[in-house]
């Protein structure tokens, strides 16, 4: 028994002996071998996770930026028209109503006419008169200057018809000018368009009597719902905003501008290229004053074509064009993260396949892009989805570049 018990732990100890070698051997199987045969990622056996990630590469492109604000429409050409005199309106054009087209020296309305005719005629007949006088008292000068050189009259008497004829003309004159006055009131007695263009309002009706003093120019509202009738070029518009301060140097005269259809949402976001309803405008006037108590400064924006759709005094938006940036380093607006006001952005190395945090010094936006005055080179690839994740130094797996695969 004794004997059998010795053999057995020679034995054991021969099996443990031949075990020691067995793992000294080179023949021994890779881990990370093993591993890549089971299917571990890479990633997993380096203990290093990765963030699959989009990029973009950093281009030059042109930006254009855009300063954005409402303001309102008006017509480049308004007449206001009004009767100078109280009286009872006599006639009124039934062909006539708000919107319906007119023509330049077309009557619209005139009060009772009888004594302002009249009162014209009879400066008509003074005139005439006055002309014949003035034919009279030429034809006695002429006598006089004859007879003088014969002798047979003399000198005063042609001085005093030289005095007729001045006295002549000065009626002449005076005579004009009457029937001047009273052409002026049968012309304010009617209201008549002095252009091509459309009724916009029509504030009288035929047989009410009108006073004058009735008309309120205080305020443009007031003078809209009092004044006879508003004539508007409906083909040439201007639409006048205020702008902040600090945007005075943004802004040129005769730089490009899109007048919205109404003032959107989110304005200052849009691309004013975009839009189905733009219409084509120029900056006219940009005032170099600022109101002191809003601090703001007035800039006029003239549309451009002839049937720019507009109405008077509607309120629209307005996107003005900045100076264009050329060639300008850019990267995409949605790659750029923040802390503590601190611009930066992940930069791929496609050599190491990590991201390396990089600070910006951020210029003009355009759109969805923003300039890089410094922090990134151009053709480096920029994390744009997938950044939220992402910390310096951190493995990434790209899956887009620009759009495209990987």
């Amino acid at each position: 028994m004794t004997h059998l018990i010795e053999r057995l732990r020679t034995l054991s100890f021969a099996l443990l002996l031949l075990s020691l070698a067995a793992c000294g051997n080179g023949d021994s199987p890779d881990p990370q071998e093993a591993n890549r045969e089971a299917g571990t990622p890479q990633e997993l056996v380096e203990g290093s996770p990765s963030i699959s990630v989009s990029v973009t590469p950093v281009v030059r492109r042109q930006l254009q930026a855009w300063v954005y604000s409402q303001g309102t429409a008006r017509s480049r050409q308004r007449e206001f028209l009004t009767f100078t005199q109280q009286g009872m309106v006599a006639h009124v054009d039934p062909q006539l109503r708000v919107g319906s087209p007119v023509k330049a020296g077309q009557v619209i309305a005139y009060q009772a006419p009888e004594r302002v005719r009249a009162e014209l005629q009879a400066a008509r007949a003074a005139q005439a008169e006055a002309e014949a006088n003035l034919a009279l008292a030429k034809v006695t000068q002429r006598r006089y200057e004859t007879l003088i050189a014969q002798r047979s009259a003399s000198q005063q008497e042609l001085d005093e018809a030289r005095v007729r004829v001045e006295q002549a003309v000065a009626a002449r004159d005076s005579a004009r000018a009457q029937v001047a006055q009273a052409q002026v009131g049968v012309d304010e007695s009617r209201l008549v368009s002095p252009i091509d263009g459309v009724l916009a309002r029509l504030n009288i009706e035929k047989g009410r009597y009108f006073m004058p003093s009735t008309v309120q120019t205080n305020t443009e509202q007031s003078a809209l719902r009092t004044v006879p009738a508003l004539v508007i070029d409906p083909h040439r518009f201007e639409v006048s905003v205020d702008l902040p301060a600090y945007e005075f140097r943004r802004i040129r005269s005769g730089a490009r501008a899109v007048i919205g259809g109404s003032a959107p949402v989110g304005g200052d976001d849009a691309d004013p290229l975009a839009l189905r309803d733009g219409i084509a405008g120029q900056v006219y006037a940009i005032s170099p004053s600022i109101d002191p108590d809003t601090r703001t400064f007035q800039v006029l924006v003239h549309t451009e074509g002839s049937n720019p759709g507009l109405q008077d005094g509607e309120f629209v938006a307005v996107w003005i064009a900045e100076p264009a940036l050329e060639n300008a380093l850019a990267v995409p607006a949605e790659a750029i993260r923040y802390r503590a006001d601190q611009a930066f952005v992940f930069v791929v190395d496609p050599a190491s396949g990590r991201v390396s945090e990089r600070r910006l010094e951020l210029g003009q936006q355009a759109d969805n892009y923003r300039a890089v005055i410094e922090g990134v080179e151009e053709g480096e690839r920029v994390v744009t989805d997938g950044r939220a994740a992402l910390h310096d130094g951190q493995r990434v797996r790209v899956l887009q570049t620009a759009g495209g695969a990987r």
